[in-house]
């Protein structure tokens, strides 16, 4: 199985053997898959707040789509995210973005060092981002 989930619209696509999955209207919404045994399965994404691919849950079952990040990955990951804290709702959208960038790159193949520098590079590039634009959101409104 093969899931994709959209960044923009966060819709989920689950394929089987490259085939897309239809989605069911009822409550979830699952997708629905026949199992080797000919019988219907019903597949329901389960998000998850660290993840950037939902869970799968099977007859009550969650299955794990990726490994999870280590804990000390997930913290070093969410830093950007206090933003929120700092600058409310343009923090938060900038701090979220930049959490994606991060986990996006701790999954990555590189050397666990060069993952570490990119993440605290793009953790402090998202500092200085709501810096100036909080600055000039300031000056626009001080005219």
């Amino acid at each position: 199985m093969e899931i994709d989930t959209s960044v923009w619209t966060g819709r989920t696509s689950l394929f089987k053997d490259g085939v897309k999955l239809e989605r069911s209207s009822e409550k979830g919404k699952p997708f629905l898959a026949e199992s080797d045994a000919g019988e219907l399965i019903k597949i329901y994404p389960k998000a998850t707040l660290t993840e950037l691919t939902p869970a799968l849950e099977i007859d009550g079952i969650k299955y794990c789509t990726q490994t999870k990040l280590p804990w000390h990955q997930s913290v070093v990951a969410l830093l950007p995210m206090l933003l929120i804290f700092v600058g409310g709702g343009l923090g938060g959208g900038i701090g979220a973005v930049a959490t994606m960038l991060n986990v996006k790159t701790f999954r990555g193949s590189e050397s666990p060092i060069t993952k570490y520098f990119k993440v605290i590079g793009i953790s402090a590039l998202s500092y200085v981002l709501y810096s100036l634009v909080a600055y000039l959101l300031i000056k626009m409104i001080e005219r």
